[in-house]
């Protein structure tokens, strides 16, 4: 949905060195890259809405806004629509000045909402902050109350937001909710909530995608002549099993159950939750060409430990620097370099 018909921003990242940055009128917590405006924004009635920003320090790093999913599709409802202006993008900004931000993968203490069955049984183990509840109420009123508050007790825990935009589950999430309100529109009647709920509850049971984080001991999908390419459960239900039940010869090797990898050494991770890899991996399947999935995974594997162990050696010079009482500014901003540099790499070249 996010990615329909819209290109890829170039800044998906806070950066520094810029001061080319526009703005959205009347939202200076909004700024979006020059690329942005001349590709999605220029010909269009909207691109009067934009300013150049407020010059700052070429010290700060910023992050394009229409790099992340919230205020895509913000723009794509305003498209679908014919909204005459931006508003929907400025009720997002404002729901980010007045609430506090999405914890994402960071588990917080905060007033949770979740899920209520037909029988009023809050599902399990799923937590939505407000924040999000209020872009998905403001983007989507047909779900206005879709999400309650959790009781009190609730909010003394420590939790991840269910609908982290850095979570692979985001896009399954708000995909199906999506089609809650499509459905909800054209049949003229309330939301019917238990597509979500099914989907919440069948991939609670499985362990979420790890992504990069190297794990020892783990249990993976693999295939046994192709160990380097360990898929996690969540990624083999969602990309796998689906070629699996088509009959896919290289689908069908994986290993059904999850089992651990011998030899892992530091740690295996999942190789199957970037849009890289899985590109790769349909380009296996429908070429049916299991030694370029091979060759692919040793290639990404390779490239995983040769950084992992890179970022380990700068991280033991900058805890030498420390024990020395700290050093220099110059070296500091020296390891922070380098240790950007290697995150930059496997970013664009490898994740």
């Amino acid at each position: 949905m996010l990615a329909r018909g819209m290109p890829g921003c170039p800044r998906p990242d806070p950066v520094a060195g810029y001061d080319d940055w526009y703005t959205l009128v009347g939202c200076p917590n909004l700024d979006f890259c020059p690329y942005c405006i001349e590709d999605v924004f220029e010909r269009t009635i909207y691109r009067n809405g934009f300013r150049r920003a407020v010059p700052r320090s070429l010290n700060t790093k910023v992050q394009c806004a229409f790099s992340t999913p919230w205020i895509r599709l913000a723009y794509i409802l305003t498209l679908q629509q014919r909204k005459p202006d931006l508003i929907l993008m400025r009720d997002l900004a404002e729901i980010e000045q007045t609430s506090e931000p999405c914890p994402g993968s960071v588990e917080s203490i905060r007033s949770w909402y979740g899920l209520r069955d037909p029988e009023g049984y809050f599902v399990r183990d799923f937590h939505v902050c407000y924040n999000d509840v209020r872009k998905i109420e403001r983007l989507l009123p047909t779900l206005n109350g879709l999400f309650t508050r959790l009781p009190t007790r609730a909010s003394y825990e420590k939790r991840k937001c269910a609908l982290r935009t850095e979570g692979n589950r985001f896009s399954l999430y708000l995909d199906k909710i999506l089609d809650m309100h499509d459905r909800a529109v054209a049949t003229r009647k309330l939301p019917d909530s238990m597509s979500l709920i099914n989907l919440v509850e069948r991939k609670l049971r499985i362990r979420e995608c790890e992504r990069d984080n190297m794990l020892l001991g783990g249990l993976w999908h693999f295939n046994p002549s192709m160990p380097d390419f360990t898929v996690c459960e969540d990624c083999y239900e969602e990309i796998v099993e689906p070629e699996a039940r088509k009959n896919s010869d290289i689908a069908l090797r994986f290993n059904r159950t999850v089992q651990p990898v011998y030899g892992e050494g530091i740690g295996t991770s999942c190789q199957l939750y970037s849009r890289r890899m899985r590109k790769v991996f349909r380009t296996a399947i429908k070429e049916d060409d299991i030694k370029y999935l091979g060759r692919k995974a040793k290639e990404r594997r390779d490239a995983e430990l040769r950084l992992q162990e890179r970022y380990r050696d700068v991280l033991r010079k900058a805890r030498r620097l420390e024990e020395r009482s700290g050093g220099s500014e110059d070296e500091e901003r020296r390891l922070e370099r380098e240790m950007e540099k290697i995150s930059g790499e496997w970013k664009d070249m490898w994740e």
